[in-house]
C-alpha cells in the first residue's frame, strides 16, 4: 500500500530530471535573445559554455537525491513531490549561482533565471503527466486497495486523513468496546469493535489493516496480530505517541536491532543545512540593514524610561534546551514581579499571561510591540544558532512547565523569530492555548514553507494585527 513507487520508477525519475536540467539550460540559451525585458543580447552573447552543462548535471545529480526527491515514502503524495521538486531545483540553483559567480560570470543572469523557471516547470509538468497516466492506465488493472484502521484516536484519525489525501480508500474503523458502529470518524464509518476485525477482513475484501490503537489498548495488539496472521493481507502498526508529545518517530536499524527514535532532530540532513544557511545569509543581511534602526530604537528606549536597553529572558528552545533571548525592553523595570497582577484565566481555567492593556508597557514599548521592532535583537540569537528565522515562537519556561505532553511537540524544531502562528493571529490567541498552527508547520516542514512564512510576516508586521 505505502510502497507505491518501485526502485525502477525512481531511477527513471532521476535520469529524466537530469535530462530536464540539461534541456532547460539549452532552451534558456535559445530563449534569451528573444527576451525584450532587458538590454537586447545577441545569440553569441547568450552563449552558455559547455562546461556549464556539466556543472548542472553534477549539481542536480548530487543535490536532488539529498532533498529526498527519490524517496518513495516522501513523494507518496503529489503535493509532497511538488514541494520537494521546487526545493531541489531552488537549492541546486543557489549552488550553481555561487559556482558560476566564481567561474563563468559571462553567463547571462536572465538566462540563468529562465533556466530555473523552465527546470521547475518541467519537473512539475512531467510528474503530473506520469501520475495521471498511472491513475488512468495502471490503477484499473490492479486489485483495489481497501484499508481498515483499528483504532479511533488521534493517530487513527491522522492516518485516515493522510491515506485519503493520497488516494487510498479507507473503508472504515474498528474501535474499542465503547465505540458505536456507524459513527463516522473523519467522514469514514465505524464498522464495529476490535473483536469484529477478523470477520470484517474476511467479508469485506480488506487488503490492508493498520493498527493505530491508543495507549490503553496497546496490550490487545498481540492478540489481533495472531488472529489476523493467517489472513491474506498486509499489516501495519502506528505507535500512538501523540499524547506523549513526540512530533515524529523515526525507525532506525542498528546491527539487526530495530529501534524507534523518539527524540531525534525533526529537521536534519540537507534540510537542516539549507535552513541554517538561510538563517545565516538572510539574518546577516537583515542585521546590516537594520543597524541604523537598532541604534535609534536604543536611544528611544533609554530616553523613555529608566532601565536597561536590552531585555534578556530565558526561553525554551529545541528539545527543551533553555537559552537567553534578547529583545528591546518594552516594559517598566521589574515588570516580571508584577506578572501575577496581569495574569487572567479563561472560563475553563486556562492561563492568559498577555493582554492588550498591560499597564507595565511603556509608551515607546507599545509602539515597538505594535510593529514587532522589539524583536529585532533576536537576529543575534539567530546568528548564534539558538533560534531560526522561522519556527514556533520560544515560550517561557514556567509556561512550558504547564504544557500537556502533546503540546511539547512545539519543541521538536528550532524556535523562530516568526512562525505560521505569527502570520495567522499573533497575540490574538496565546501560543500555549492554540498550538494547531505550530503543529501544522512542524508536520509539513519545508524550506519553501519557511520562505512563504517570511514573506507573509512582512504584511502581518506592517498591519500590527494582534500585536501587544
Amino acid at each position: 500500500m505505502l510502497r507505491r513507487f518501485s526502485a525502477n520508477y525512481m531511477l527513471l525519475l532521476y535520469i529524466t530530471d537530469l535530462v530536464c536540467g540539461i534541456v532547460a539550460l539549452w532552451l534558456a540559451h535559445d530563449l534569451r535573445p528573444t527576451m525584450a525585458l532587458t538590454t537586447p543580447i545577441s545569440p553569441e552573447g547568450a552563449r552558455v559554455p559547455p562546461m556549464v552543462y556539466e556543472l548542472v548535471l553534477v549539481v542536480f545529480a548530487i543535490v536532488l537525491p539529498l532533498v529526498g526527491l527519490y524517496d518513495p515514502q516522501r513523494v507518496f503524495r503529489a503535493i509532497d513531490e511538488a514541494t520537494l521538486s521546487v526545493s531541489g531545483v531552488t537549492a541546486s540553483g543557489l549552488i550553481l549561482a555561487g559556482v558560476l559567480y566564481l567561474t563563468y560570470r559571462e553567463v547571462s543572469r536572465l538566462t540563468f533565471l529562465i533556466f530555473l523557471v523552465l527546470a521547475i516547470a518541467m519537473f512539475l509538468a512531467y510528474r503530473a503527466v506520469l501520475r495521471l497516466a498511472y491513475r488512468v492506465l495502471l490503477w484499473p488493472t490492479q486489485l483495489p486497495v481497501k484499508v481498515l484502521i483499528a483504532g479511533a484516536g488521534q493517530a487513527a484519525a491522522q492516518a485516515a486523513r493522510i491515506l485519503t489525501s493520497a488516494g487510498v480508500a479507507v473503508c472504515g474503523f474498528v474501535g474499542d468496546d465503547s465505540s458505536t458502529p456507524g459513527t463516522p470518524v473523519e467522514g469514514v464509518p465505524m464498522l464495529g469493535r476490535l473483536d469484529d476485525l477478523p470477520q470484517l477482513v474476511r467479508t469485506g475484501g480488506i487488503t490492508d489493516v493498520i493498527l493505530a490503537l491508543p495507549g490503553h489498548l496497546q496490550d490487545r495488539s498481540a492478540n489481533l496480530l495472531v488472529a489476523l496472521w493467517e489472513l491474506p493481507l498486509r499489516l501495519y502498526t502506528i505507535p500512538d505517541l501523540f499524547d506523549l508529545g513526540f512530533a515524529r518517530a523515526r525507525v532506525q536499524y542498528l546491527g539487526g536491532l530495530t529501534m524507534i527514535g523518539l527524540r531525534e532532530p525533526l529537521i536534519d540532513g540537507f534540510q537542516r543545512v539549507a535552513k541554517r544557511l538561510l538563517d545565516l545569509i538572510l539574518g546577516s543581511l537583515l542585521l546590516l540593514c537594520f543597524l541604523p534602526v537598532l541604534a535609534m530604537i536604543a536611544v528611544a528606549v533609554r530616553l523613555d524610561s529608566p532601565g536597561p536597553i536590552i531585555f534578556r529572558q530565558q526561553r525554551v528552545g529545541e528539545n527543551g534546551r533553555q537559552f537567553t533571548m534578547y529583545k528591546f525592553r518594552t516594559m517598566i523595570p521589574r515588570a516580571e514581579d508584577m506578572q501575577a497582577d496581569v495574569n487572567t484565566y479563561t472560563v475553563d481555567g486556562k492561563l492568559i499571561h498577555k493582554r492588550a492593556d498591560d499597564p507595565r508597557v511603556t509608551r515607546v514599548g507599545r509602539f515597538l510591540r505594535h510593529f514587532s521592532l522589539d524583536e529585532l535583537p533576536q537576529l543575534f540569537n539567530v546568528l548564534r544558532g539558538e533560534m531560526s528565522l522561522v519556527g514556533p515562537r520560544p515560550e517561557l519556561p514556567w509556561i512550558v512547565a504547564q504544557y500537556k505532553p502533546w503540546q511539547r511537540q512545539r519543541l521538536a524544531v528550532p524556535p523562530g523569530m516568526t512562525s505560521w502562528y505569527v502570520v495567522n493571529g499573533r497575540s490574538e490567541v496565546p501560543m500555549h492555548l492554540n498550538t494547531a498552527e505550530d503543529l501544522r508547520y512542524i508536520q509539513h516542514y519545508s524550506l519553501l514553507q519557511d520562505l512563504r512564512i517570511l514573506w507573509k510576516s512582512v504584511g502581518a508586521v506592517l498591519r500590527g494585527r494582534g500585536a501587544f
